[in-house]
């Protein structure tokens, strides 16, 4: 099971556009609720995050958050909420594809997996209601 065949197809039938982009590997992904777009950076430097970059992006759409860029690293300015409430969205929009994988309920193997940053631990345990 490829992740993100399923993460596109979960954004296609949300009917968001995601264009791949070449860009500077440290340029981060966005997204735009208002135009129905997800920008992904296919150089990424840590191309193993992007799953969770796009399930990231994903989420900002569903929440339909009014911004027009919404990075996937969280922050501690005004857009802190946002960005917590993306990375929640995130865990939950992969942890069926972590489970269709065969994997168990397991937060350290699913971080692992998807290369979840280690500061969204709790998040992924509260999600997993382990």
């Amino acid at each position: 099971m490829n992740p993100i065949c399923v993460l596109e197809k979960e954004a296609d039938e949300l009917g968001v556009e995601i264009g791949w982009l070449s860009l500077s590997e440290y340029t981060p992904p966005a997204a735009s609720y208002k135009y129905m777009k997800i920008a992904m950076n296919r150089n990424w430097h840590k191309s193993k995050e992007i799953p969770f970059q796009l399930a990231h992006e994903i989420s900002h759409i569903k929440n339909h958050d009014n911004c027009t860029l919404a990075f996937y690293h969280a922050s501690y300015s005004s857009q802190e909420r946002i960005e917590r409430e993306a990375n929640v969205g995130a865990i939950k929009l992969l942890l069926p594809i972590f489970n269709d994988m065969g994997y168990e309920n397991n937060p350290v193997k699913f971080m692992q997996v998807f290369h979840v940053p280690n500061y969204l631990f709790d998040n992924v345990v509260k999600v997993m209601k382990v």
